[in-house]
């Protein structure tokens, strides 16, 4: 989601006549900024005491993104030196003003100019209606807001005219997607966007266990273009916990939902995110998330030990009563077994030929890309293969977190 934020500030500067440069060289720095973690935050705010040798008066810094719904203009006073504050998607004034400032003259906007990869994120939602316990989101960025149809399809379109040949949907919480023109909902979003012409590949993210709808694991299923691929945070594997932190389904409903995904699509990729540590979290529980685990077998596991988020409910109203040396040990023990059950499940794939999207070249200089379930592979003796391309496969080695292997013939 910031990644596409970014790209729509970019493409907006972009089509205003500015340049990408190296930081020495630039008039402007903006920071786009996240506060999932802590650890994030504590990031931008060391970036911007950096930048403070940088500023001129010459010089503009702008901080835009979560941070920006979390702390508002109280950022200025707390660094002097930043020149604006920019609400997520609400640059036209921030452009403005830079034109002004630089006079520079602004011209007709064009959305699409440049920035086109070979993937490209589109926004459909904005913000998120939950209320997780945990979770800071819906403070930063609101409530949710929806892309129409048409609007979503039309940028797609542009960038895959553009030199995309995948789009990924994004939304805090994808599956509560509905077009607010009545156009129905993700689902109905999916069939019309895989049939736009040269789209090689569709994937969305993230997904919440309590509003995906059986009628999206089917329109996956069914299709030649939608990837196999389904990141569907789990958090906890244990039903107290869950109710803690407010999730709004049990582990019965998540297992239903991974039952029916592979039974539909046997080989799908299946991601997810785990808290430890969450307040309340007893051994047993951590044991039952553990078990969860398990018996699911992840293809990749996102584990986080819990920190309060000032804000959230869990923060204010919750115990932190989990010793940090405790939530460490159950990191470290999931991260273990989470590595040794990928290690497995990519070792599967050696010998059988995969459709491979070139993304672009390693510190190697090797092609690589991602499977259609998602897993990252290595070209090895490619020869010229260019990003873009669809490449068969063959695997020929399998690591925890890749494939490799060499054209098929």
């Amino acid at each position: 989601m910031n990644s596409a934020d970014s790209e729509s500030l970019a493409r907006r500067l972009l089509a205003a006549g500015y340049v990408e440069d190296s930081l020495e060289r630039a008039d402007v720095a903006i920071l786009n900024t996240c506060v999932v973690r802590q650890a994030s935050e504590d990031r931008v705010y060391s970036k911007l005491h950096e930048l403070r040798e940088w500023k001129t008066p010459e010089r503009t810094i702008a901080l835009t993104g979560c941070l920006v719904g979390k702390e508002g203009d109280g950022l200025r006073q707390r660094f002097p030196h930043l020149d604006a504050v920019v609400p997520i998607g609400d640059y036209e004034p921030f452009v403005a003003k830079l034109e002004g400032r630089y006079d520079y003259s602004l011209g007709e906007a064009l959305p699409h100019a440049g920035r086109t990869g070979i993937s490209h994120f589109v926004r459909v939602i904005q913000g998120c209606d939950h209320n997780c316990t945990f979770c800071i989101v819906p403070r930063v960025r609101g409530r949710e807001k929806h892309v129409a149809i048409d609007a979503v399809v039309a940028e797609c379109r542009q960038a895959i005219a553009d030199g995309a040949r995948e789009v990924v949907l994004l939304g805090q919480n994808v599956d509560d997607y509905h077009d607010p023109a009545g156009g129905g909902g993700l689902a109905a979003l999916v069939r019309e966007v895989e049939r736009i012409p040269g789209l090689k590949r569709l994937r969305f993210m993230t997904s919440h266990p309590q509003d995906l709808e059986p009628e999206l694991l089917e329109a996956m299923a069914s299709s030649d273009v939608v990837c196999r691929e389904l990141q569907l945070p789990v958090q906890s594997g244990d039903d107290t916990v869950l109710k803690r932190m407010a999730r709004g389904y049990q582990t019965r409903h998540y297992r239903a939902i991974v039952d029916s995904a592979r039974r539909l699509m046997p080989d799908i990729g299946l991601v997810t995110d785990v808290i430890v540590g969450f307040p309340g979290e007893s051994e047993a529980a951590y044991m039952n998330t553990r078990a969860l685990v398990e018996e699911l077998q992840f293809d990749v596991v996102h584990i986080a030990m819990y920190s309060p988020r000032p804000g959230t409910f869990a923060a204010t109203r919750m115990e932190d009563d989990v010793p940090r040396d405790e939530k460490l040990r159950r990191l470290n023990d999931l991260l273990a077994l989470s590595r040794e059950i990928a290690a497995r499940k990519t070792s599967r794939w050696v010998g059988r030929d995969v459709e491979v999207l070139v993304e672009g070249r390693d510190e190697l200089n090797r092609p690589y890309g991602r499977i259609r379930q998602g897993k990252r592979a290595i070209v090895m003796r490619s020869g010229e293969v260019r990003p873009g391309e669809l490449l068969n496969l063959r695997v020929v080695q399998a690591t925890a977190g890749q494939l490799l292997g060499l054209p098929a013939a």
